[in-house]
């Protein structure tokens, strides 16, 4: 009965920020209570075929900083055997990008109590392995944590990262008056220009890597020219990969406001390098949520996963998530992807190779996920979503699909099918709807 006053809401709000929030509030209200009703009626009229999957974030709906959230252990014990194994093909898909997946899986495992396997978990720059072409090249990686050893096992080979660059031209890190260097430049010759950025996650020093990466920008690569002119000689600039763009997260529990993200700095550089060249920050591709490649990329190892189980591969997709702005959004592109099956959209990527990051020729025969047929992502109020909290959002659009959109349609990809308390009763939730 409540549908058609829904719809009409929807088209007599005006674009301006003010409605645009109180749209998304009363949107979210309302899918918080009719959501699973809806879904439940179009679930039920097809439980006797269907099966399902799950794709989980971490941060904000497993845990919060080092600390798990209530009810995590027992959510898992909707989805695990008496042995602990997985009966529905889960996968962890997570902004972070400063470890390895395998270290990460190690994480989870301890503080979970169930086994994850590392082909379960997502990193933002996991389909960094697809890029071969930019392998080949001279790359100046951003970020923290085992940044070369990442890079080795995504494929690349000649990786500089900031602290290199400090060392190699210590006058140019020269903000903090302390590492400022007096004595004359010397100019250094044999430097290999580098030919594309990598951003996996912010870097420490802020203020120093804006400086050493705007360098790096505006003279093609190569410092060591000391062409450091603002003109657009060097535009556009060399290639730029940008893992995770939230702009907030949650830490520990006792902090109950967000903390900057990646999309933070990634702003503050674009700002720099606009006012200094009067050009726009160009990105090659974006990774992480919300952008569909790493929910094609999850798809994909749930159906690695459902081949081993020696299961069929489901054909409804759960992406539980905290925050509206990715998991949501993203969710909601791919659950679009699916219903078009169109290909070229990612970034001008063509993500029909994406299986050829796995190796095993038997999965080969099965890297088809045409039976996946529905996405649907839920919202849980763990995290960074706050009902008529509006701090959030992204740098830009991810994708070719999302900037190709209008501002109504944009919002209503940030709406999720139902809104749950915790893991724990949206995987209850989700569970009963798929029984009998």
């Amino acid at each position: 009965m409540l549908r058609k006053p829904c719809v009409i809401l929807i088209w007599l709000f005006d674009s301006t920020a003010h409605m645009k929030r109180a749209f998304d509030s009363f949107a979210i209200s309302a899918a918080r209570l009719y959501g699973p009703l809806r879904e439940s009626r179009r679930l039920l009229r097809t439980s006797k075929t269907s099966n399902y999957s799950l794709i989980l974030d971490i941060d904000g709906v497993i845990c919060r900083g080092r600390d798990i959230l209530p009810g995590v252990k027992e959510a898992f014990s909707l989805i695990t055997d008496d042995k602990g194994r997985f009966s529905v093909p889960t996968v962890f898909l997570t902004n972070g990008s400063n470890t390895l997946r395998a270290a990460k899986a190690a994480k989870l495992t301890e503080l979970i109590g169930v086994h994850i396997d590392p082909d379960q978990v997502v990193m933002a720059h996991s389909p960094l392995k697809m890029f071969s072409d930019l392998q080949k090249k001279h790359v100046l990686f951003v970020g923290q944590g085992p940044v070369k050893e990442i890079a080795s096992h995504l494929g690349f080979s000649t990786v500089t990262l900031l602290d290199d660059l400090r060392v190699l031209f210590p006058h140019l890190d020269c903000v903090d008056f302390k590492r400022r260097k007096l004595d004359a430049f010397t100019q250094i010759s044999a430097f290999n220009p580098i030919e594309a950025i990598v951003f996996l996650g912010e870097p420490l020093r802020w203020e120093s890597a804006l400086q050493l990466i705007t360098d790096v920008l505006i003279t093609n690569g190569n410092p060591a020219s000391m062409e450091h002119k603002r003109t657009t000689k060097n535009y556009p600039h060399i290639p730029i990969v940008a893992c995770n763009l939230d702009l907030l997260w949650m830490a520990e529990k006792g902090l109950p406001l967000p903390r900057f993200g990646h999309g933070i700095f990634l702003h503050c550089l674009a700002s720099v390098y606009h006012k200094l060249t009067g050009n726009d920050l160009q990105f090659e591709a974006f990774l992480g949520k919300p952008s569909e490649i790493s929910y094609v990329h999850a798809a994909h190892c749930i159906q690695r996963q459902a081949f081993t189980m020696k299961q069929d591969c489901p054909d409804t997709i759960y992406v539980i998530g905290d925050n509206p702005e990715s998991d949501i959004l993203g969710g909601n592109l791919f659950a679009r992807y699916l219903k078009k099956r169109g290909y070229g959209r990612f970034d001008h990527l063509d993500v029909r190779f994406i299986d050829t990051v796995y190796e095993s020729p038997l999965f080969h025969e099965h890297s088809s996920f045409e039976s996946i047929k529905h996405c649907v992502p839920v919202l849980v109020e763990t995290g960074v979503y706050h009902q008529g909290c509006t701090m959030n959002g992204i740098v830009h659009p991810v994708s070719l699909l999302l900037a190709e959109l209008s501002e109504e349609e944009q919002a209503r990809l940030r709406i999720p099918a139902f809104v749950e308390e915790n893991l724990f009763h949206a995987l209850k939730t989700i569970s009963s709807r798929h029984q009998g």
